[in-house]
């Protein structure tokens, strides 16, 4: 401060209502501006070129860790709904018929999203059939706008999709402006749950490496889906380069900052680890145990019309639960089965499974 320069408290009266009047006004104004505009697209990946699974590895290998998880504890109430000035929820108008086309998938308002002042949760799912996660969603009551997005087969699509800083981003300012165009009145995102079933991986293990850190990351779901390769000098070592992502999560749900629910089956790939060998890996790294399934941790069985459509129903599987394993808010469970069709009712059980979790925290 200038010598010269009058202290705050010593400035006079006319001054300060000068300058109250002034801070009033900027305040109203940016108000009016925010109000009116959907937040600004980050430059598009429209152009991305494919990158390869070495490349993408290479990019893993070099980045630093992910960015911090935000301090959201298991149980921490977060502001309540502001009622808007006219009365009118920011749901009011809401289209829940159809979908909202956004890069690699679609999104829905589904029954049970509601939102008095425009804050939504946001379910964002890799890989699967979109009415089967659509339909599960509404089966546990999870109160979110859902998101799906199918990119082909394989883990590499997913992780070379999101592997260039902000194409996370630039997919969750597609979807604000989809929550917009789908009528929700002045949306805000408050909370995200990335979710994946089989390949779908893929995305969350890149989107955990690039992502800024300043989207509301709050739930990591897995669906039978984290695979890794091995040492090449020890055949028997899962790599911890390719898990690493995946253990800085279970480190964060352990001290119940996020939620991590993982359920994997009993196949083992030929070529590279199961999901069942990777969920031990960060369960040891977490300092966690396996323990038998109790009997009465058999899931409900949910049965889904647009299941109907996605597998034949005498091919379908039960959810038979053989370990269970907790450290804080990550919950790892491991189900019978070493088939296709037992690898299909991960998807087709979420709404008796993880979905259930994620509601209960959301509420």
């Amino acid at each position: 401060m200038a010598d010269d320069a009058l202290p705050m408290h010593r400035l006079p009266t006319g001054w300060l209502a000068l300058l109250g009047a002034a801070a009033v006004l900027i305040v109203a104004i940016v108000a009016r501006s925010l109000a009116g505009h959907p937040p600004i697209l980050v430059e598009s990946w429209r152009g991305l070129p494919p990158i390869g699974e070495a490349v993408a590895g290479s990019l893993r290998a070099t980045l630093p860790g992910a960015p911090p998880f935000p301090e959201l504890r298991a149980g921490m109430s977060l502001p309540g709904p502001v009622v808007p000035p006219d009365g009118r929820a920011a749901d009011a108008d809401v289209h829940r018929l159809g979908h909202a086309s956004i890069r690699g998938g679609v999104l829905f308002v589904p029954d049970t999203f509601s939102s008095l002042d425009g804050a939504y949760d946001l379910l964002l799912h890799f890989h699967g059939n979109t009415a089967v996660v659509r339909e599960s969603a509404e089966h546990a009551k999870v109160n979110a706008v859902v998101a799906v997005v199918n990119l082909g087969v394989g883990s590499a699509p997913y992780e070379e999709a999101y592997a260039a800083t902000g194409s996370y981003e630039a997919l969750l300012d597609e979807i604000q402006r989809a929550v917009a165009d789908r009528g929700v009145r002045k949306p805000r995102l408050r909370r995200v749950a990335l979710s994946s079933w089989s390949a779908g991986y893929g995305a969350i293990s890149t989107i955990l490496q690039v992502r800024r850190g300043a989207d509301p990351l709050d739930a990591l779901l897995v669906l039978d889906g984290i695979h890794c390769g091995w040492l090449e000098e020890n055949p028997t070592a899962l790599n911890p380069r390719q898990l690493a992502p995946f253990v800085g999560a279970a480190r964060s749900a352990a001290a119940g900052r996020i939620l991590f629910s993982i359920t994997h089956s009993d196949i083992d790939p030929p070529t590279y680890a199961s999901a069942r060998d990777t969920a031990s890996y960060l369960i040891d790294a977490v300092g966690g145990r396996r323990d038998p399934a109790a009997p009465e941790s058999s899931p409900p069985r949910v049965e889904l019309r647009s299941a109907e459509g996605a597998m034949a129903k005498r091919l379908e599987k039960a959810m038979a639960p053989l370990t269970e394993a907790r450290v804080g808010a990550l919950h790892v469970r491991g189900f019978k089965g070493n088939t296709p069709e037992h690898h299909m009712a991960h998807l087709l059980q979420m709404a008796a499974t993880v979905m259930p979790e994620l509601a209960a925290r959301w509420q």
